[in-house]
């Protein structure tokens, strides 16, 4: 994987590529919000709708409508001037947000643990060596990326109907704030070290070590 490219448009804006025109709003829509949970935007980051349609080679109105849904569940939040922005959460709503995740991504990796297919298993191995190989690297973009993606999978290895929709607004929420974590040694590091223990357990068949292992990974990337 490759570090995420700026658009010329913006310095300040990743490179989201134009998207086709067929189901325009949902592609826009579903872009920035995987972009928003990857962490490629921080928080308190200006999202000018120009920049935005300009980069992504659209019109003004399917970036407005994206900004839009997003501002309903609090993902972006609108400024005195119009301008969409990624929100700044106080440490209270930080650590709201990582109590629900707790909650339910200790319920998904239990069941996960015992549900888990042998290719489900080998795909999230690839994710714990990006997550590893990104601490020997630095790489925040491919930490970003590769953490993500192991989260979510365990998410659908549980195969709890609705767990998908339940962590995606979480995740845009702490996204942002990941990114101003890291690169950070120590969190790189002690990240590389949970995500490793969370397959472990689960490769196991070992529920209650898989919700240790994952609680610590929230818990000490919340209090970094």
């Amino acid at each position: 994987m490759t570090s995420q490219k700026f658009s010329n448009a913006d310095p300040h804006l990743p490179d989201l590529s134009p998207v086709s025109r067929d189901m325009l709003h949902e592609q826009i829509y579903e872009m920035l919000k995987r972009n928003l949970m990857m962490g490629r935007f921080k928080p308190g980051q200006k999202l000018p709708l120009r920049g935005l349609a300009k980069s992504l080679g659209t019109s003004l109105m399917p970036v407005r409508d994206a900004l839009q849904r997003l501002e309903s569940v609090g993902s972006v939040v609108s400024t005195p001037n119009r301008t969409m922005m990624v929100p700044v959460f106080s440490r209270k709503q930080m650590q709201d947000i990582c109590t629900l995740r707790t909650v339910l991504e200790s319920t998904a990796v239990e069941r996960a643990a015992t549900l888990r297919t042998k290719e489900q298993l080998e795909n999230l191995g690839l994710h714990v060596a990006d997550i590893c190989r990104s601490a020997e690297t630095d790489d925040i973009d491919l930490f970003l990326e590769a953490n993500y993606h192991f989260h979510m999978l365990i998410a659908e290895m549980s195969r709890l109907s609705f767990i998908g929709q339940l962590l995606e607004p979480l995740w845009m929420h702490v996204g942002p704030s990941i990114r101003s974590s890291v690169p950070n040694k120590a969190l790189f590091q002690s990240s590389a070290r949970n995500h490793q223990n969370v397959f472990d357990a689960i490769a196991r068949r070992d529920p209650k070590a898989a919700i240790a292992a994952i609680q610590t990974d929230i818990t000490e990337g919340y209090n970094f």
